[in-house]
């Protein structure tokens, strides 16, 4: 009965920590795009604050169709998406960066 619950605990204790990596993950590369992106365009946008731009990927996320996918069963790889699901935010923020470091001052 012990060992039951500290699995059930253990389960939920990885499952929140997953949950609270992605949504800080994604809000820091949701911030920064604000800054880097909307702002230069929308001047009179208001700033945000991290904690804001989590709470709009959280809002994003509400919209994204998750259950349905493209690729057929026998032909996912299931073995990476944990790693994808660390790698990914960290991959968009390198690509905006470039983006803004080396696209955006030409056209400024």
């Amino acid at each position: 009965m012990i060992e039951a619950l500290i699995g059930i605990i253990l389960v939920a204790a990885v499952v929140i920590f997953f949950v609270a990596y992605d949504a800080l993950a994604w809000g820091l590369v949701c911030w920064k795009f604000w800054y880097w992106f909307v702002l230069p365009v929308f001047p009179t946008l208001p700033e945000i604050a991290f904690w804001q731009a989590v709470g709009l990927m959280f809002f994003i996320s509400l919209f994204k169709n998750t259950t349905q996918q493209v690729i057929k069963e026998e032909y996912r790889d299931n073995s990476t998406q944990m790693i994808m699901t660390f790698i990914v935010p960290w991959l968009a923020l390198l690509m905006g960066y470039i983006v803004h470091a080396l696209v955006i001052p030409k056209f400024m």
